[in-house]
């Protein structure tokens, strides 16, 4: 059997298909549960922060922010987000992303630019459920591409 090569650009579409189709069906369930009167955010921010921790335990060790950061930007996620390592100290680290391929899913769909915040907003418990997991490390968020910024920059530091 002959083995079959890739391009990055190609892992790179392909990566960001699969997040496109994750948001689609996020955004199809809490338009669905919404129609059922149920309290989709709630629902939205545990299953969301639940996921985040599976992706935390996932990463394994992290003592400090740099070392966060250095295991988030690894792997295809790095060429799909279009990730910049801005600073990566072990007290403070910071990464920008340039692309987001949910909050593109969102706009293809048709999303508002309000529902496309709210959806980010509700997105964004993954990434806090992600750092949760390292006992000393929290997550803030400077800019977001949801809401219009040119960029994701999201700033790990050691809990103060």
């Amino acid at each position: 059997m002959s083995e079959k090569t890739y391009t990055q650009q190609q892992l790179t579409e392909a990566f960001r298909a699969s997040i496109e189709d994750r948001a689609k069906w996020f955004y199809l369930l809490l338009k669905y549960a919404k129609e059922e009167n149920a309290d989709t955010d709630k629902i939205a921010e545990k299953a969301i922060l639940e996921f985040g921790k599976m992706k935390g335990l996932a990463i394994g060790k992290a003592d400090n922010a740099k070392e966060f950061v250095e295991a988030l930007s690894t792997g295809h996620a790095r060429e799909a987000f279009e990730m910049n390592t801005i600073k990566a100290e072990e007290e403070e680290s910071v990464i920008q992303f340039s692309y987001c391929a949910l909050v593109e899913a969102w706009k293809k769909l048709g999303c508002s630019d309000e529902e496309i915040a709210h959806l980010c907003k509700l997105a964004r418990y993954g990434d806090h459920g992600m750092v949760g997991v390292f006992d000393g490390l929290e997550l803030d968020f400077n800019q977001l591409l949801s809401e219009g910024d040119s960029c994701c920059e999201l700033v790990v530091r050691k809990k103060t």
